[in-house]
């Protein structure tokens, strides 16, 4: 059961980053300080320097009071009271037991948080104030260390004693790097996801023509240069409104807009799923039929004509009723992207010429 409760708490922390709210990571950091400093009441308990019992006993009443910020999401001042609270151990330890128990670690372990949160809280002067919060965290570990060089411990406590500190404060110290440089190398991920995933929806939106929600030009190109560096046959169709115009000029462009969106739906619902269909430009609608032949794609074609003939668009009170003429032709049929738009508009121009909707591929 426990280790089951351990691997839903670090799947929350590498599966899905945003799980683990602020909160719970300041919720934990003030905790986590709390109790440190109540095993350190013992521990310099044990060792006789009762001055820092006193001293540490403080330092627990202020994480456990702390808590209060952190549910009211005061996570900077928290850090801030840490931080003072980390500096005055540490030149009060130094000065008291001397350098060896390791005291001036924490500062080391606490510097790199301010840089997580401001990341991660975005703060908009956190770089100033990082940079200020780290020069002091360098300047204290080193009055630290001068103050050991200089002014000899009140409390002279064994080695033995003074190793065992050392390597508590060290677990905690690099505890706390390890627990903040997880979620920040967590965060930068979920940031890069985040990041990839909307630049992948702007660029989706960049090649859908906003009136019709088909491609527009910029992505049938690539998707017609990706059907001919394939090699397999395709089919390209081309379809023109009858008479567009004629449509604006009676009912209105909002009324020519709405038979563009409705003749685009009509389309998609005849289309396979493997073809592809864009506004070409205007009034014109172009269709590729991936691994299709020339007779396949005409039958395509009539079947969008004979369906949009029959389709009756209701626009402010009018119904309108439309044609489509379409022009087809296979890749085999020439030797480039190019030709073979060509040769579809060629023939559409055909059918217009002819007496309009109708479907013209030889």
């Amino acid at each position: 059961m426990k280790a089951e409760t351990e691997n839903n708490f670090f799947s929350k922390i590498f599966d899905d980053g945003t799980t683990v709210t602020n909160r719970i990571k300041y919720t934990i950091l003030q905790w986590s300080a709390a109790v440190v400093h109540f095993l350190l009441i013992f521990i310099f308990a044990s060792v006789g320097v009762y001055s820092m019992v006193v001293f540490n006993i403080g330092s627990t009443i202020c994480y456990i009071l702390c808590g209060l910020l952190v549910k009211r999401e005061r996570y900077i001042l928290f850090y801030y009271i840490a931080f003072v609270e980390i500096c005055l151990h540490s030149y009060v330890a130094t000065i008291l037991v001397g350098w060896g128990p390791g005291f001036p670690l924490y500062i080391i372990g606490i510097m790199p948080v301010i840089f997580y949160m401001h990341f991660s809280l975005d703060e908009s002067a956190g770089l100033h104030e990082s940079l200020l919060i780290g020069l002091c965290c360098m300047m204290t570990f080193i009055i630290c260390k001068v103050i050991s060089f200089r002014v000899e411990p009140i409390y002279i406590i064994s080695e033995k004693a003074a190793m065992y500190i050392y390597i508590f404060n060290s677990i905690c110290a690099f505890g706390l790097l390890l627990f903040f440089s997880l979620f920040f190398l967590r965060e930068i991920q979920v940031s890069k996801s985040v990041l990839e995933e909307r630049n992948a929806q702007l660029d989706k939106i960049a090649g859908i023509d906003a009136l019709t929600g088909l491609y527009n030009r910029r992505s049938m190109d690539k998707l017609l240069n990706n059907a001919a560096a394939s090699g397999r046959t395709f089919s390209v169709i081309i379809c023109d409104i009858d008479d567009f115009k004629k449509i604006n000029d009676t009912y209105g462009h909002n009324s020519g807009d709405e038979v563009l969106r409705k003749l685009s739906e009509a389309i998609i619902s005849i289309l396979r799923e493997n073809d592809s269909v864009c506004r070409w430009g205007g009034e014109e609608i172009l269709i590729l039929a991936a691994g299709t032949p020339l007779s396949g794609a005409a039958l395509v074609a009539e079947r969008i004509r004979s369906q949009i003939e029959g389709l009756e668009i209701l626009s402010e009170e009018n119904i309108i009723k439309c044609t489509v003429t379409a022009g087809a032709a296979e890749s085999t049929e020439a030797g480039s992207v190019e030709e073979i738009i060509g040769l579809a508009d060629d023939r559409l121009y055909s059918g217009k010429k002819s007496g309009k909707n109708k479907v013209v591929f030889e």
